[in-house]
């Protein structure tokens, strides 16, 4: 993480991500959103993913606001394939993609405790490679919502030109697993991470968000996000505890109600 932050730094690519390195801010929101950092509810999702009897192999996995994207990497692990989302370009260019690199391909510097992020130069064949189990994308949830809306849309009419326009809404381009960590700090953006979720997942699939019960100073909550998702009537919620002392820790898992 440190190289990659100086890899940052030297190239200048971007203000918005400036306010990390010159105001050592974890988030500035709408602007940077935290992507630099590893926080503490990733492992817990982490941790919950590998106690879990959830099915991977195989299955299409997303994670919002991904950063190291650490909990969609070990699904990657497990045989799914992983789309990975973070507010910034350039957290995707230098953190994520690097990490995925680092930690999917046949990279023959992967067991060097030594390697930068300078040293990662990929060929063709593990770029196909690494495309082939993992698709990067960067911005707003919205927009990333509606993106993801068009591509399922063409992906259905390209397989299935005879369908309608009611084909978007055809399960097999929809995520068996979504994740997240530490994104509902900011009240306001509650409905559009929701809204994304619910149109992104399969109808037996299931959301793990995973977050401190209170975020001081900006104002979300676990229950606030989990009083949204009552409100809807179209998820079931069920809260695990993750850690208790201090500030306490929790992973939301949500699923489609039965009929």
């Amino acid at each position: 993480m440190t190289d990659a932050i100086q890899n940052l730094q030297k190239a200048g690519v971007s203000s918005n991500i400036s306010p990390a390195f010159e105001d050592h801010t974890d988030l500035v929101p709408a602007v940077y959103e935290g992507g630099l950092k590893v926080w503490e509810c990733t492992w817990d999702l982490l941790q919950f993913l590998a106690d879990s009897d959830i099915k991977l192999k195989g299955n299409r996995v997303l994670e919002l606001g991904c950063g190291t994207a650490l909990p969609a990497l070990y699904c990657a692990l497990q045989g799914a394939h992983i789309t990975l989302q973070d507010y910034n370009e350039e957290v995707i260019n230098f953190i994520t993609i690097p990490n995925v690199i680092l930690n999917l391909a046949d990279y023959p510097f992967v067991n060097n405790v030594n390697i930068t992020t300078d040293n990662i130069r990929p060929s063709n064949d593990i770029i196909t490679e690494i495309t082939s189990k993992t698709s990067f994308y960067s911005g707003d949830w919205s927009e990333f919502d509606k993106l993801l809306s068009n591509i399922n849309y063409e992906q259905v009419s390209n397989n299935n030109p005879d369908n309608d326009k009611t084909s978007r809404s055809c399960q097999e381009y929809k995520f068996d697993i979504i994740l997240t960590s530490e994104t509902i700090y900011n009240p306001e953006c509650h409905q559009r991470l929701l809204t994304l979720m619910t149109n992104c997942l399969k109808q037996d699939g299931v959301i793990l968000l995973a977050a401190k019960s209170y975020y001081f100073g900006v104002g979300g909550s676990t229950l606030q996000f989990a009083d949204l998702v009552k409100s809807q009537g179209k998820l079931d919620l069920k809260t695990h505890i993750m850690n208790s002392e201090g500030v306490k820790r929790e992973i939301l898992e949500m699923k489609f109600r039965r009929e």
